[in-house]
């Protein structure tokens, strides 16, 4: 099956975007908002101390926040539409909410039980260490190699969201599978992917976050066309631009 390059998938984001960067942006920050908004009353009188206040705000977080992932999952569906050269409309920033929110809660709940668990051994290592410069040598061989799995879980995961959109129909191990067979042999490549990024990133924070409204969809398109060059529906969909067309973006 043919790989498209990062400047290929990027070219493709680029020619999506054109002329729907003012839908994305708006549900972007949507999503982004919704959150700090709706625990702004349970976050009034909170202090340091575990009372009653502070029991009730975890619980709120908990649920805001899932929410909240529902919000960012309609975000990557119009995406994943305009990848597909369809239409997208505000109103797809609450599809999850609308099309069986329960997978993607119990997918989000899974991903944050595994980094719970991968937390275990950091925490068991950094209280046994024994003070000298082998047992900070074996903090951050652990730390390092727990980071590396974290990040590969990130990976699968954000496939898993992605697959679920195509696939309502599939269970949560199907979609864990299908995930992990996906992503078999291309962490790098997405890894390498993403740094590449690096530089429009420090753009966005240099310009106070206010570049981010661009830069953001423009990584989030090309992550969507990633997945699909995985599932090979790039190719059969002839998802294919013209050179010349390199959208709002002057670099690759």
């Amino acid at each position: 099956m043919t790989r498209y390059s990062r400047s290929e998938l990027k070219r493709l984001a680029r020619a999506a975007l054109l002329g729907n960067y003012t839908v994305l942006i708006l549900a972007m920050l949507t999503a982004s908002a919704i959150v700090p908004m709706l625990l702004l009353p349970f976050s009034i009188g909170l202090t340091a101390e575990l009372n009653f206040s502070m029991v009730t705000y975890l619980i709120a977080a908990v649920i805001v926040k899932v929410l909240g992932r529902l919000l960012s999952v309609g975000v990557m569906r119009m995406h994943l539409l305009l990848a597909q050269e369809q239409q997208i409309s505000y109103m797809d920033l609450f599809w999850a909410v609308r099309n069986q929110p329960d997978r993607f809660i119990a997918v989000t709940f899974l991903f944050v039980a595994v980094l719970c668990i991968l937390a275990v051994p950091a925490i068991a290592v950094i209280l046994c260490l024994p003070e000298s410069a082998a047992g900070y040598l074996l903090l951050a061989v652990v730390l390092v190699l727990l980071a590396a799995i974290a990040l590969f879980l990130l990976y699968v995961f954000e496939v898993f969201y992605l697959y679920y959109m195509e696939h309502t129909q599939a269970t949560v191990a199907q979609g864990l599978r299908a995930a992990l067979a996906l992503m078999r042999g291309h962490t790098k490549r997405l890894f390498v992917l993403q740094l590449s990024f690096v530089g429009w990133q420090m753009l966005g924070v240099c310009s106070m976050g206010i570049g981010m409204l661009w830069i953001q969809p423009y990584i989030n398109q090309t992550i969507v066309n990633f997945y699909l060059d995985l599932t090979g529906s790039l190719e059969k969909k002839g998802m294919h631009v013209d050179a010349s067309v390199e959208g709002e973006f002057p670099l690759g």
